[in-house]
């Protein structure tokens, strides 16, 4: 990571391990061949998804959001804010009886093979907060990369339209004098 100054870290709720224990018991009890390991996976995966948990972490920068996570599989995403097109927000009934939400992450040119979101942030807390903190940043960061001349332009269009309305108000009363006289 680059050294640039961190606006916000993600904060993971504590609910979060027995979300993915839900999760992986509920796969493993509807394939017959994982309903025998329902309890080694009931005495170890607790573990596993408190290790998951702790090695979990996201921070939102001047530039950019910074996502890791992963034990045996670790992976670091850094997502440019001038990319990401969309931050959707999610709450499944396993999620919502739980209080958590997962917040997907949609970027331009979208890396994902399936088509889904570049990057899925499950259990943050105050997802609404931490979207909105994400959306806020990246609207400066492309508003302040707009080139100058096309703010100008972006400006003066405004004022374009309204000259013209306004032109075309004087000759719509001119066109209702000479026809009242």
């Amino acid at each position: 990571m680059r050294n640039e100054k961190i606006l916000l870290e993600a904060r993971f709720d504590a609910k979060l391990p027995t979300y993915w224990m839900m999760q992986t018991l509920g796969v493993l009890l509807v394939t017959v061949i994982g309903i025998p390991a329902i309890p080694v996976w009931l005495i170890i995966g607790w573990g596993i998804h408190k290790k998951q948990y702790d090695a979990q972490s996201c921070t939102l920068t001047e530039r950019s959001l910074n996502i890791k996570h992963g034990l045996i599989f670790r992976v670091e995403k850094n997502i440019p804010l001038d990319k990401i097109q969309d931050v959707g927000m999610k709450e499944g009934p396993l999620l919502r009886k739980l209080g958590l939400a997962s917040l997907s992450i949609e970027t331009a040119g979208q890396s994902n093979p399936q088509g889904g979101s570049d990057a899925a942030l499950v259990g943050v807390i105050d997802s609404p907060a931490f979207r909105d903190a994400i959306l806020d940043q990246r609207e400066l960061i492309v508003s302040s990369s707009l080139p100058t001349a096309a703010r100008r332009a972006e400006d003066t269009s405004d004022e374009g339209v309204l000259t013209e309305i306004r032109d075309s108000v004087h000759r719509i009363e001119e066109l209702l004098r000479s026809a009242t006289n």
